[in-house]
């Protein structure tokens, strides 16, 4: 193995984990030319390697890092959520996989790092950058806030769709109507805020609107009331036109198609 920190063309990476993230990233570290060992199963022989990079259930970490150390320089997990107990040094691109990904999905997307020495947070910079990532540090004291946050961003937001999916359904809307609408919406969020891109009866004060989507809301009435609750504390934020009486440009008086 290699005892330098640099990440030359020959160090060597064993991707411990074959499900859907360990999968891309041997294909794309492989691809910027390293030698890559894996993806191995969990229960496979542990090869020497310069890093062994860890991409197993969080639960599974602990045990994996404590077998792969006497083979590697250093140990590190893919993990958002799980501090640095037994790794090195982390490394968690802030995107969704499928599994299925060519090596392009790295390219300027973020990845959180960390790492418990100098060197170890180095190389964990130098790897996000070689996946054609942007890195950023997340240390262990923010790394809940940070995970949950991902998950607002990802996980809750197919939940939201797939009850908008469900309830257009008997309207003859299907997923294709609705996707130009989510992409526009992330897009103005993208280059804003929540508040100030927010549109629909709520930004509009129309409540009249908003009890009739209530009652048509059918099974999903608890997550529309929560959705509205925090809706409305948005919409508190958004900003004021500077005329008196008038209502923002984002917040139309007539209902805006999809809003």
């Amino acid at each position: 193995m290699h005892s330098t920190p640099a990440l030359a063309p020959e160090t060597t990476i064993a991707i411990v984990g074959a499900g859907r993230l360990g999968g891309v990233l041997a294909r794309t570290l492989r691809a910027a030319g390293f030698v890559v060992l894996g993806p191995l199963g969990r229960d496979d022989r542990m090869p020497d390697a310069d890093v062994a990079l860890l991409c197993v259930p969080d639960s599974a970490i602990a045990a994996v890092a404590f077998a792969a150390r006497p083979h590697a320089r250093l140990v590190a997990h893919v993990s958002g959520a799980t501090p640095l107990t037994d790794v090195d040094f982390s490394l968690h691109p802030l995107q969704t996989f499928t599994g299925k990904e060519t090596p392009e999905v790295f390219r300027g997307i973020g990845v959180a790092v960390d790492g418990r020495t100098p060197e170890a947070l180095e190389v964990a910079e130098a790897l996000a950058r070689a996946l054609g990532a942007n890195p950023f540090r997340v240390d262990d004291a923010h790394r809940a806030e940070y995970h949950a946050a991902a998950s607002f961003a990802s996980n809750f937001v197919l939940t939201v769709l797939d009850a908008a999916e469900h309830l257009s359904r008997d309207a003859g809307v299907d997923r294709a109507h609705l996707a130009p609408l989510v992409r526009q919406t992330v897009d103005n969020w993208a280059a804003s805020s929540a508040a100030s891109a927010l549109t629909g009866p709520i930004a509009r004060g129309d409540e009249v609107t908003v009890a009739r989507q209530r009652a048509a809301s059918a099974d999903y009435r608890d997550l529309f009331d929560a959705l509205a609750a925090a809706t409305r504390a948005v919409a508190g934020r958004a900003p004021r036109s500077a005329t008196a009486g008038t209502t923002p440009d984002h917040t139309a008086t007539t209902e805006e198609p999809g809003a």
